[in-house]
């Protein structure tokens, strides 16, 4: 938006200056006096000696050369540039007019030359990449992104890359889990008010932290880091928007308490790695987006909460990607069998300065207390997960971990199948069962 400005000034200031010299010159003056002497035949002035005012003049030639230079500069569509130009000279016309009508000659030659001036050279600029960047931008990005965003992207040295490429994208996948109980208590019209509320409010702030917003739904929000330009810090970013939008999402649920009666249950799922980046669709209808497994592990990792009581999970490339500059925990192996690997997901806690040493000792506890219950050892990790409670505070995956080893020291099997054949852990569960 600022080189667009800049520019704009620049050719409105070059044809302002050119007209004006000429003007000076004396190029435009048999053209006036022809007018003033036209005028004077038509009757159309009210006074034998009609005014002339050179400074009003002038100021009327910079001000609508300026504005039609920004409007052919910064509008995308060309049939607007058009109209607004013979708007302009429409404008410029009846001005003269209707001066002459009250004893005022106003010139309209110096006024027309700068304005044809103006629109050719930013016609010219509107042609070249620069020019066409923002019209490009409008069709394949559109709102999904903020106000700032897309004027980084208009300003930066470099445009987009829309060609097509492989690009490493963390994507963070925001999504509600109650619809169906939320639809049984509450009439159409508040649901979808509801619904709105939390679209609006997850989706306006992901963009506010440079989120690339890929898909936007009732019960779904979904966006990526990392995707538009090149970022070593995209897993951080999403993580660190994630703790703040936990935040948001607290008070959203006390609005919607304190207004319909009900509290929507959330979950937030972030996922690393790489996405083929590109445009999409048809010419009538194409976005900018990724394709990549990424997308739908958030999307598991997000529903994965409401087993586990957590509010945000991110997956192990992400974990690696943050290492020391959030604090998480462990929460479950996984073994897919496509790529026959095991991985570890993750509770995403808080940042390192908001993280206090009761806390990180409670964390330890907790990973320790993990680990027993992988080794089978129930009536240990009860003793160690016991001692990780805080009184009077609601820990979700905590509570899912204790009633497993109460489960486990009554014989029950609580240790998933990790369909491995030669496995003999057996803590795995199926990454198609998250």
């Amino acid at each position: 938006m600022r080189r667009y400005a800049l520019i704009a000034l620049a050719i409105g200031g070059g044809a302002v200056l050119v007209a004006s010299l000429l003007d000076f010159a004396g190029a435009f003056n048999p053209l006036s006096t022809w007018l003033r002497e036209w005028y004077g035949e038509k009757g159309l002035f009210p006074v034998s000696k009609p005014f002339s005012a050179m400074w009003l003049d002038l100021f009327f030639l910079a001000a609508i050369t300026f504005g039609v230079t920004w409007c052919i500069v910064d509008v995308s569509r060309v049939s607007l540039k058009i109209l607004v130009l013979l708007c302009s000279v429409v404008l410029v016309h009846g001005l003269s007019i209707t001066g002459a009508l009250h004893g005022w000659f106003f010139e309209p030659f110096s006024t027309l030359t700068s304005l044809v001036l103006a629109a050719a050279a930013g016609f010219v600029f509107a042609g070249t990449e620069k020019g066409m960047r923002k019209r490009v931008l409008e069709d394949v990005v559109g709102n999904r992104v903020s106000r700032s965003t897309f004027d980084e992207l208009l300003d930066a040295p470099d445009p987009p890359d829309f060609s097509g490429a492989v690009s490493d994208v963390t994507v963070l996948t925001c999504r509600l889990f109650d619809h169906r109980e939320l639809r049984e208590k509450l009439e159409p019209s508040e649901l979808i008010q509801m619904s709105n509320l939390f679209l609006r409010s997850v989706s306006t702030f992901l963009a506010s932290r440079g989120a690339y917003l890929d898909e936007s739904g009732p019960e779904l929000v979904r966006g990526y880091f990392g995707l538009l330009r090149p970022d070593e810090n995209h897993a951080i970013e999403a993580c660190r928007a994630a703790l703040e939008l936990r935040a948001r999402l607290r008070n959203l649920r006390q609005e919607c308490e304190t207004r319909w009666f009900q509290a929507p249950k959330y979950g937030m799922g972030i996922s690393t790695g790489p996405m083929t980046v590109g445009v999409y669709g048809t010419r009538e209808h194409r976005f900018f987006s990724g394709i990549g497994a990424e997308t739908d592990y958030s999307r598991r990792l997000a529903h994965a909460n409401y087993r586990y009581g957590s509010d945000i999970l991110v997956g192990p490339l992400t974990y690696t990607r943050i290492g020391r500059e959030l604090e998480v925990r462990p929460l479950e192996m996984f073994y897919d069998p496509e790529a026959d690997v095991m991985t570890e997901i993750y509770q995403l806690l808080s940042t390192p300065d908001a993280f206090s040493e009761e806390e990180r000792t409670r964390r330890d506890l907790f990973w320790e207390g993990v680990i027993r219950f992988r080794e089978k050892e129930y009536e240990k990790a009860l003793d160690i997960l016991s001692h990780a409670r805080r009184p009077g505070e609601d820990d979700g995956p905590l509570e899912f971990f204790l009633e497993k080893c109460q489960a486990g020291l009554a014989g029950e099997n609580v240790q998933p199948d990790d369909g491995k054949p030669n496995s003999e852990d057996g803590h795995a569960r199926l990454l198609n069962l998250m």
